[in-house]
């Protein structure tokens, strides 16, 4: 009779494979067998997305996971047990809070309090604090994105209303040209910076040195002589017109009798009207000044 039957062959092996399939279970959770972790207590009010082998962090570094959770009736509580890494210091005053990633995995973050603080022991309660991450801020804008979506719309249906508008497209050919001109318009300034305005300026210097020649030149003259001479010529001019106005109104001279004495005007008036006179009697009676035969008879001697 054999020792081991077919039968306890078949039990023997599937007990080893249950045992591996265990382990490697606990293995790839990241737990460990025969652990001497520290084991702390905190307390929650929520554990969504938590669970057994989930995550522990501090500063972003993995020092535990999830070891069990546990619900107190009587408090209403729940209590979420963290197997920590011995060699890692927990300071009192320390918090966790629920980190949760783009998939919904959550997270348990240790806020390490001060390293002068006294440190936890092993069975000490953890409190948790709120946090926010990203899903829950992703939650709260997600409505906000919501209403902001009809304005998106209109806007986006009124940019297509403006780019498929003729106007536009006669606008852009428009600003095409513009561009064209304007760019051509700079090639005639850089000609003419480059060309003509050099000439300009040799010109300009030219009339600058002109004008500072003649600025030496009338410098130079004797303006002081000039006005003592014009002085001078107004004095006698003023002399002369003195002299002048004085013998106008004298009658010591031909000028001012003239002027002054009414008998030679008189005598004057009475000259022209005797020849007015005689012109009239000329003409009346020619024949007592001028006296003329065409065949040389003499006429008879007028009888007065």
């Amino acid at each position: 009779m054999k020792f081991f039957t077919k039968e306890t062959k078949i039990g023997i092996t599937a007990i080893i494979a249950i045992v591996i399939i265990y382990v490697g279970i606990i293995l790839l959770k990241g737990l460990s067998l025969f652990s001497s972790d520290k084991v702390y207590t905190v307390v929650m009010d929520n554990v969504s997305g938590i669970s057994i082998s989930s995550d522990v962090l501090a500063n972003g570094l993995k020092v535990g996971y999830v070891k069990a959770i546990n619900y107190d009736e009587e408090s209403q509580d729940l209590f979420v047990s963290l197997n920590i890494d011995p060699d890692f210091p927990i300071p009192s005053g320390t918090t966790v809070f629920v980190s949760k990633e783009m998939l919904g995995q959550a997270k348990l973050n240790l806020e390490l309090g001060k390293y002068s603080s006294p440190l936890l022991s092993a069975g000490d309660t953890i409190y948790s604090t709120e946090a926010t991450d990203l899903m829950s801020a992703a939650e709260d804008i997600i409505p906000e994105i919501q209403n902001l979506i009809p304005v998106i719309n209109s806007i986006l249906n009124s940019l297509n209303k403006l780019i498929s508008d003729p106007a536009l497209t006669a606008t852009l050919s428009n600003l095409e040209s513009t561009s064209a001109n304007l760019k051509a318009m700079t090639k005639e300034i850089n000609a003419l910076m480059h060309k003509d305005v050099p000439q300009l300026l040799t010109s300009a210097n030219q009339v600058m040195s002109n004008a500072e020649t003649l600025t030496q030149n009338i410098n130079q003259i004797d303006i002081a002589s000039i006005a003592n001479n014009a002085n001078q010529t107004l004095a006698n001019a003023n002399n002369i017109t003195n002299k002048l106005n004085t013998s106008l109104n004298s009658k010591d001279n031909t000028l001012g009798l003239l002027l002054n004495d009414n008998s030679l005007a008189l005598h004057i008036d009475t000259t022209i009207i005797n020849a007015s006179l005689l012109l009239e009697d000329l003409r009346l009676h020619p024949k007592r000044y001028v006296h003329f035969s065409v065949f040389g008879k003499k006429e008879k001697e007028y009888k007065k």
